[in-house]
């Protein structure tokens, strides 16, 4: 960690990697000098996101902006406005997800990220699925081939561990990933048992229900049913509206 002057004075707190030189991973935004492979990053006071999923001092409208923070990045990444290629990132995960000291995400590791040039999609093709077990798409496990969907999936998982205060992981009480157990509980209507406690009796039901319906089409099976970033970003927006709304009301009516 160190600080960055910039023109004009002002001072940036960075975060920086020194890379060993044989790696071959592809990377953005670093220096090659004589053999000095070295990046820089904004520096994340706040950490990743995987340390604050069972945090008990974190509102649901705080979990919401997280997610529409890292949303909108993605956003970014699948359809940049100015440029003619895409990034998938192939390993969403909250642990690659970090947050500034105001709490605004930003996503983070590219090492395994491809470049795509539009219209080129269908074409792309790599010899084995790489990412995070427990986050990768299901699709791109058996054929190897990734898509932007497959970042769609893994954010799907974050969306739910969000919700559920834990990692996608099983632990000694339960057998199944969170993602399968998630979905098995919104098939069945069924989601006030898994709800991380803190948050639980916060959430307005109209936020919940839109939160976890595009949540849910993040993880189809069929890449096709899955929602674009963009179209996951609107009803997190609109999730974090109605929860403003029900604690605007709230407060209204015991300060009567």
């Amino acid at each position: 960690m160190g600080e960055l002057l910039h023109s004009g004075g002002h001072i940036m707190t960075v975060a920086v990697k020194h890379l060993n030189p044989t790696n071959e991973q592809e990377t953005v935004g670093y220096c090659d000098d004589d053999n000095e492979k070295i990046l820089v990053y904004e520096y994340a006071a706040k950490r990743s996101l995987d340390f604050y999923l069972n945090n008990n001092d974190l509102r649901w409208v705080r979990h919401l902006k997280i997610c529409i923070g890292a949303a909108s990045r993605l956003v970014y990444l699948h359809n940049p406005d100015d440029y003619q290629e895409s990034v998938w990132h192939l390993d969403i995960k909250s642990g690659n997800i970090l947050l500034d000291e105001n709490w605004n995400a930003k996503i983070t590791d590219f090492g395994l990220s491809k470049f795509i040039v539009a219209n080129q999609e269908k074409k792309f093709v790599v010899s084995g699925a790489v990412g995070t077990p427990g986050y990768r798409d299901p699709v791109y496990i058996e054929t190897g081939s990734p898509a932007k969907e497959s970042d769609i999936y893994s954010f799907g998982v974050v969306l739910f561990e969000m919700l559920c205060g834990r990692l996608n992981t099983p632990n000694k009480y339960e057998h199944r990933s969170l993602a399968e157990l998630t979905r098995n509980c919104y098939e069945k209507s069924d989601l006030s048992g898994i709800i991380f406690g803190n948050i639980k009796d916060e959430i307005s039901p109209s936020s919940l229900r839109s939160f976890v319906t595009i949540a849910y089409r993040c993880l189809k099976r069929d890449r096709e049913e899955r929602p674009s970033m963009k179209e996951i970003l609107t009803p997190l927006e609109i999730a974090l509206e109605h929860q403003v709304r029900s604690s605007f009301t709230f407060y209204a009516l015991i300060s009567l």
